[in-house]
C-alpha cells in the first residue's frame, strides 16, 4: 500500500503537466496521443508520426523526438509475436548502426498487449554532425497491426526523457 501510495505522488506532477498537452489524432492514422505543448507533430512518409522537442538553448543542433509507426499484415499479432520478432531487429540494428550496443531488453504490456522495449546506442551521422543517441524502441502487435515508437535522444541527455515516457504511455492504439 505504501508503495502505491508512493508511486502516485511521484506521478502527480506528470499528470498535471500531461493534462495542458496537446492532443494528437488524425483519422488516417492507426493511435493517438498527447505530446507537451511546446513540442511539434509532423506526419512524414508512410504516415510516421513525429513528436520533436523545442531547442535546448542557442547551441542545441540536436532535437529529441519520438515517433510513431504502424504498419499492417494479416500474421501481426496471430501468427508472428512480438519476442519473435526480437532477434532479427536486433540483428538488423547490429548490422545498420555504428558502434551499436543493446543496454536493455524487457516485455511489457502496452495497451493491453505484450509488447517489447529495447534500449540502444550508437553513432548517427545527420547533415554532416556526428551524434552518439540512446534510443527507446517499443514494439506491440494490436489487431494486425505493429505499432513501433521509438524515442531518440542525445546519450547523456535527460532533459525530455520524462515527457518523451509519458507520451509513450499516453499512446492509444485504434
Amino acid at each position: 500500500m505504501n508503495r502505491i501510495f508512493c508511486l502516485l505522488i511521484a506521478l502527480l506532477p506528470l499528470m498535471a503537466a500531461a493534462q495542458n498537452w496537446k492532443s494528437f489524432s488524425d483519422t488516417s492514422i492507426s493511435f493517438t496521443a498527447k505530446y507537451p505543448p511546446d513540442w511539434v507533430s509532423k506526419i512524414k512518409e508512410e504516415k510516421r508520426v513525429f513528436f520533436t522537442s523545442p531547442a535546448d538553448g542557442d547551441q542545441d543542433n540536436f532535437r529529441e523526438n519520438v515517433n510513431i509507426g504502424v504498419k499492417s499484415h494479416p500474421s501481426y499479432g496471430v501468427t508472428v509475436t512480438v519476442s519473435d520478432i526480437l532477434p532479427s531487429v536486433l540483428e538488423s540494428l547490429a548490422s545498420k548502426i555504428n558502434s551499436f550496443q543493446k543496454e536493455s531488453e524487457r516485455f511489457f504490456t502496452w495497451n493491453n498487449s505484450e509488447a517489447a522495449e529495447l534500449v540502444y546506442t550508437g553513432v548517427y551521422e545527420i547533415n554532416g554532425n556526428s551524434f552518439t543517441v540512446r534510443i527507446t524502441q517499443w514494439f506491440c502487435f494490436w489487431n494486425t497491426k505493429l505499432y513501433t515508437a521509438t524515442y531518440t535522444a542525445l546519450k547523456n541527455a535527460s532533459l525530455h526523457d520524462e515527457e518523451a515516457r509519458t507520451l509513450l504511455l499516453s499512446i492509444r492504439f485504434r
